[in-house]
């Protein structure tokens, strides 16, 4: 989920519940705030407190609630985890510390520690490109007793984390491209940026893979491919919050200094949602 924000940067919890409602409708399995989407580093303690909260009040279906921490040290992150799970949170996406860096101990140590003085089940988000999880390493990290799956970014480092840990962990999808690829070399499903997009081709997809019918999967490969696109480059969150404010949903703008796309790339995420056949 993105994080909505009013003209002046303020969490806006009218547009939040708005937000919360219309993806609740969908027939999603969990509900994601605070990762990489949803600005979640730039996100303070009382800001993912008051989202879940929303959450808990609109959560009819009591699907997972999924609280991202992005921190920087074992302690900010079991802050922000305790914070998270008193407002209701059933899990954690715990991204590796992503400033200094840490060893291969020294990340099997942070999430011990998390797990530990927290007690919610945990899914380690892999996206650090200076701060890798490997397989060899997560292999490890699945003996802690409250880690229950990996999200993976990049489908050959997916594939390989599968092959590794696939049977004693959940491995999820966070490859936007290649969902449908990421799928078919064993990915449980898929905690991504287009699934808050666009969560009813994903959720299309997702159960005609599962039920066998290749051909729609892969044809909803084709448009999802056109999505993917229209926010794919650095910094995404700006420009996936203007693809959802184009699609009817009033989600506001990223938190600077992040910036919104120029007209010129405003036209390019058109052109590409006509091209999905959603404009």
């Amino acid at each position: 989920m993105v994080t909505p924000f009013d003209e002046n940067e303020e969490l806006d919890l009218e547009a939040t519940r708005r937000e919360v409602k219309y993806l609740l409708s969908k027939d999603i399995a969990g509900i994601s705030i605070g990762g990489s989407t949803g600005e979640g580093a730039l996100l303070s303690n009382e800001e993912i407190k008051k989202m879940i909260e929303i959450i808990v009040e609109e959560n009819k279906k009591k699907i997972p609630i999924i609280a991202g921490i992005i921190r920087n040290s074992t302690k900010e992150a079991v802050e922000t985890a305790l914070v998270a799970k008193e407002a209701g949170a059933n899990m954690l996406l715990v991204t590796p510390v992503y400033y200094h860096g840490a060893t291969d101990e020294g990340n099997y140590e942070y999430y011990k520690i998390i797990a530990e003085e927290v007690g919610l089940p945990i899914i380690v988000y892999n996206v650090v490109p200076t701060n890798q999880i490997t397989p060899e390493v997560m292999l490890r990290i699945s003996e802690i007793e409250k880690v229950i799956g990996i999200k993976q970014v990049g489908a050959e480092a997916l594939t390989a984390m599968v092959a590794a840990c696939g049977d004693k962990i959940k491995v999820f999808s966070a490859c936007d491209d290649m969902l449908y690829g990421t799928y078919v070399s064993g990915a449980c499903g898929a905690i991504a940026a287009i699934a808050t997009a666009v969560p009813e081709l994903c959720i299309k997809q997702w159960k005609a893979f599962k039920n066998g019918d290749q051909k729609t999967a892969q044809e909803i490969h084709k448009k999802l491919y056109h999505v993917f696109k229209a926010y794919d480059a650095r910094p995404f969150p700006g420009k996936i919050k203007t693809l959802i404010n184009l699609l009817g949903r009033s989600v506001g703008k990223a938190r600077s200094p992040i910036k919104e796309p120029d007209k010129k790339e405003i036209e390019s995420i058109k052109e590409k949602l006509r091209r999905a056949g959603l404009m």
